[in-house]
């Protein structure tokens, strides 16, 4: 009987012994949890802390942003506003400008023209050639005094202005003002076209063509100059030469709508 009290006895004390190391151990794994709950705790505070600063830094941002928008919008405004304003006052001065290109005085113009034509007939290139720009296009090329004069003296035999009229004849010419915001004139001329032998005819042919003037006014020199020399094509059955002033006239109009 004392051999299995000493026994339960011992059984006590081991299980008490157990219960007290497992209550020990339990404890020092709480306590580590704890602590690793509480070191997730505080890094993430600090994440959430980290975060709620982006925020606000993205929120200033924003704000910033919709602020320079903003001013931005105001300013496309303002210049859509002034953009408007210089537009009305330039479509006013082209306005006004295409009322005093109808006033313009064409005699000078056709003066000039006639000249120009005459010059060439009787060779006196120089005195044709200082009538235009200095960068002037003759068919779409800029030459110099030499290339002009060597063309025509190398191609052309004879050039006069086709007429028109019974009674009192008229050189078939017509000036009107060009669809440009600036002073510029455009003149259609008949001419009678005679070429030489074996002649380039790139530029004219041989009879009839429809000369196209462009004329700016130099306000240096008081006068008209010639800004581009070129030919205007035509239909095949107005390229033979003719007097007939119906014809002629005509053939001016159809050139001028092209």
């Amino acid at each position: 009987m004392k051999r299995f009290v000493v026994i339960v006895t011992s059984l006590l004390i081991i299980f008490v012994f157990i219960a007290l190391n497992y209550l020990l151990w339990d404890r020092e794994s709480l306590v580590t949890l704890r602590e690793s709950n509480q070191a997730s705790i505080d890094a993430l505070s600090r994440i959430n802390m980290t975060l709620n600063e982006d925020k606000s830094r993205l929120e200033k941002q924003i704000d910033e942003l919709n602020n320079q928008i903003r001013d931005g919008n105001e300013k496309i405004e303002q210049l859509e506003a002034q953009i408007q304003s210089l537009q009305s006052e330039l479509d006013d001065k082209l306005q006004f400008i295409s009322v005093l290109k109808t006033r313009i005085d064409h005699e000078p113009i056709r003066s000039t023209t006639m000249a120009w034509i005459h010059n060439i007939a009787e060779k006196n290139y120089p005195v044709a050639f200082l009538k235009s720009e200095s960068d002037c296009r003759f068919w779409g090329n800029v030459w110099s005094l030499k290339s002009f004069s060597d063309y025509f003296d190398a191609n052309i035999a004879s050039i006069e202005p086709v007429y028109e009229g019974e009674e009192q004849k008229q050189p078939v010419i017509e000036i009107k003002s060009s669809d440009t915001p600036d002073w510029e004139m455009q003149v259609l001329v008949h001419v009678n076209v005679e070429l030489t032998e074996n002649a380039n005819q790139e530029y004219l042919k041989q009879g009839q063509n429809v000369l196209r003037f462009l004329y700016t006014y130099s306000t240096r020199i008081d006068q008209w100059l010639i800004t581009s020399v070129s030919t205007v094509e035509t239909e095949p059955d107005e390229t033979e030469a003719n007097d007939s002033g119906e014809t002629a006239t005509e053939s001016v109009k159809s050139s001028a709508a092209q």
